[in-house]
């Protein structure tokens, strides 16, 4: 599971009605009880609301109380009790604040003016917002709000959506997308929010009477384990590794006798958090056990990230399958670093092991992070250090931009985690040392995936940061035969599932989709041994954008889909959306090469690639006539709609001027406007590296060379009169580090040099993009 954060702001209702009132919500996780939401107004204006929350081991307690004259707050009081039993207060009066929050004890200005209000854990307080809309109005609608218990401002995009009658009443629903969450919202008659509904989160409130506004979607599988028991928690169990190393989790399982399947989660985010799941599956009748990781919150020993997880997953599952309340069949969930792990504990081959459910996991060291096919993924390294390099992790700067981000500038790359951060980190430092693959032998697992024979099923998005991970794995455990994988493929970020816009391109409602029962299927299949249909489910599950739509298969690639090759060509400049570049179904017979320079010395930083909010995320572009360092290739216009797919491959022939250098390469859709779409994420490759990620090797300048790179897994309907476009470039600073033009270790290196490229493109050295293709 990704790491869970509580992120609805929500809107404080206008109080001073002409009787006390009081609202109960029931707050529901995964679709199990998991505490309530209380507000009271009074007919002096004074307000309290109290949210009560268990999310498995976790509690969290949030109040707000204050009062309003006019409509408006003139105090209020916010306290919150977080899961470590840490209290935050924020108390504002007129114009005044005092915030405490562990060392953060100070007076502050606060000026609040006209906007409507937001809460975090309260969800009645959104009247205000949702009454200030034009309703009548079924378009996106954006409001600056203050949140009173974070006591900050937040903008939020509501669109209303209608009215639904139910027996209890009418209500007008409304959508809010924030950053990295999406929200459904019902109001009554009486302006009483009576529905809180973020699918992302799986987390609900809603008042008694009103739930047919929303469908279980569990409830139309009978078949499947119900939540029949009653749950136990056991915190802080430890469990101690071959070395002698003690390991903690929390035991969430059915309190009742007998011996059930486990449902093991490893994570470095603190094992709370992951624990949120345990109720959920605790009382269907799994034992769910949430682990730390080695060196992270409780558990003891040296962290040192993705280099000790193939020998303690291994542990883990043993220790797992042999306890007293274990039938002995495990299974692995989790994403990211928790996709990781369970790949790593598999090949590994633990006999307790039976399945695992891989989300948005990375791949080998240097195909994702800390290094993407040879470049060091210098803001994802720095971002994700700061997170994980205290004991505890910091999820609190997730959605934050870094301190200095002009501090990527610095050379060498050893000092950038002082010159951003402020701070040194010995695992950075450790990462930039270890700049060849068999410096990564604890982390890496994809040449042992010959040992893995369970089923797995993977699940990720066109614009997950380690999206490759997944399509590398799919493809390696395909090419062994195995046939017991599945694989779901979504238009999402690293934060699957969870909205169903990006910045500026919004998908549909069939976006996101019900995996709680595809999960719950999976593990009832493979642990519990049940007949539950899952042979019946598509082993493949992928969302075409363009058409935004689902399509299934039995396979990827999709098996009514084609490869298609297409050939670049170009008789002058190619730089920008002027070029002469094209893409054609034939290599030219004899063609001068395309060329560009790319200079190292006058990078600038794009803060617009920084930006933390998917929310301002952009897909869609114009390009400039003329865009130095940036070539262009693009087909005629379709004389009918094409979906094409991965696997894609660039073939690239290329010289250059330098010893060194990278390339780029992604696919966009060119419509009739002249508007670029970005439809995945590129492949890259670092030319150091052609023979082999043992050793840098020099190239020789002027050389003629052939480079095949990936890029990464997507599927896009073009419509007809749309291009086909593919985009080749030399550098994604500051993503990605530099290439100086040298083969100096990345570590110490800082002596840069111009890289004059030479793309060729005719019969004797054809460069080319193929793909698959669905007509």
């Amino acid at each position: 599971m990704r790491p869970y954060a509580l992120l609805i702001p929500l809107a404080l209702l206008c109080a001073g009605s002409a009787r006390a009132e009081s609202t109960r919500m029931i707050i529901e996780f995964a679709g199990s009880p998991a505490g309530e939401n209380v507000y009271e107004s009074n007919p002096d204006g004074t307000f309290t609301s109290a949210t009560n929350l268990s999310l498995g081991t976790i509690t969290i307690r949030s109040s707000l109380s204050g009062k309003m004259e006019s409509g408006r707050l003139v105090k209020f009081i916010g306290e919150t009790i977080a899961p470590n039993g840490d209290k935050s207060t924020i108390t504002w009066d007129h114009g005044k604040a005092h915030i405490k929050s562990g060392k953060v004890d100070r007076d502050t200005d606060l000026k609040i003016g006209s906007e409507p209000y937001f809460g975090n854990l309260h969800p009645q307080f959104t009247a205000s917002a949702l009454t200030a809309l034009d309703f009548g109005k079924k378009s996106t609608q954006e409001l600056k709000c203050f949140c009173p218990d974070g006591g900050a401002f937040l903008s939020a995009k509501f669109t209303p959506e209608g009215e639904k009658v139910t027996a209890k009443g009418t209500a007008r629903m409304f959508d809010m997308v924030l950053p990295t969450v999406q929200a459904k919202f019902a109001m009554d008659n009486g302006h009483h929010v009576v529905l809180m509904d973020v699918p992302g989160q799986k987390l609900r409130f809603i008042v008694v009477g009103w739930e047919s506004l929303v469908k279980d979607p569990l409830a139309a599988y009978p078949e499947l384990s119900q939540p029949t028991f009653k749950i136990k928690v056991e915190k802080a169990v430890k469990m101690k590794t071959r070395d002698g190393v003690n390991l903690v989790q929390d035991v969430i399982r059915p309190d009742a006798e007998g011996k059930f399947p486990v449902i093991l989660s490893r994570t470095p985010y603190g094992r709370e958090s992951a624990a949120a799941e345990g109720p959920f599956y605790a009382s269907r009748g799994y034992v769910f056990v949430s682990q730390d990781c080695r060196g992270r919150n409780d558990s003891e020993g040296e962290w040192d990230p993705f280099m000790n997880e193939r020998k303690d997953g291994y542990d883990a599952v043993q220790w797992a399958a042999t306890q007293p309340w274990s039938d002995g069949n495990v299974g692995m969930i989790g994403g990211s670093y928790g996709g990781m792990v369970q790949w790593q504990a598999a090949v590994e081959n633990p006999p307790g092991l039976k399945c695992i459910i891989p989300q948005v996991s990375p791949p080998d060291a240097f195909l994702n992070i800390p290094y993407d096919n040879g470049i060091f993924f210098l803001y994802g390294a720095v971002w994700w250090a700061k997170i994980v390099a205290g004991k505890t992790a910091d999820m609190s700067s997730f959605m934050s931009k870094l301190p200095n981000p002009e501090g990527f500038s610095q050379l060498p790359l050893s000092k950038v985690d002082n010159a951003v951060l402020g701070q040194h980190l010995p695992f950075y430092a450790k990462w930039l040392k270890r700049d060849v693959a068999q410096d990564w032998k604890g982390y890496n697992y994809e040449s042992d995936l010959k040992n893995v024979k369970i089923p797995a099923l993977h699940i990720s998005g066109w614009w997950d940061g380690d999206e490759i991970g997944t399509m590398t794995n799919w493809q390696i455990m395909r090419s062994l035969g195995r046939t017991n994988q599945w694989l779901v493929y979504g238009p999402w970020t690293h934060l699957f599932n969870s909205a169903t816009k990006i910045g500026d391109t919004d998908f549909g409602p069939g976006a996101v989709i019900d995996l709680d029962s595809v999960n719950l299927r999976w593990f009832d299949t493979w642990l519990k041994h049940k007949s539950v249909g899952m042979e019946k489910l598509p082993h493949v599950r992928a969302f075409v954008t363009g058409a935004n739509k689902w399509v299934e298969s039995k396979d990827w690639p999709l098996v009514n889909s084609k490869p298609m090759t297409m050939y670049l060509s170009g008789t002058g400049p190619v730089e920008g959306s002027s070029t002469t570049g094209t893409l054609e179904l034939a290599p030219p017979k004899k063609q001068n090469p395309s060329t560009y320079r790319y200079d190292p010395h006058v990078s600038t930083i794009d803060k617009k690639i920084l930006e933390p909010d998917p929310a301002k995320a952009t897909l869609k572009t114009h390009i400039p006539k003329k865009l130095p360092g940036v070539a262009f290739f693009q087909s005629a216009p379709l004389k009918q709609a094409m979906t094409i797919s991965g696997p894609l491959e660039m073939d690239l022939r290329f010289s250059t001027s330098a010893q060194n250098t990278d390339f780029f390469a992604q696919l966009l859709d060119l419509d009739e406007k002249g508007v670029y779409t970005a439809i995945g994420q590129q492949g890259k490759f670092r030319c150091s590296y052609l023979q082999g990620f043992d050793k840098q090797r020099p190239l020789k300048p002027g050389k003629i060379y052939q480079v095949k790179f990936r890029m990464w897994d997507t599927a896009r309907q073009f419509a007809k009169g749309h291009r086909i476009c593919l985009m080749i470039n030399s550098s994604m600073y500051p993503l990605f580090a530099r290439n100086l033009g040298t083969i100096e270790p990345i570590e110490t290196g800082t002596k840069m040099i111009v890289q004059d490229q030479k793309l060729y493109h005719d019969k004797q050295n054809p460069s080319s993009i193929t793909f698959r293709v669905t007509n």
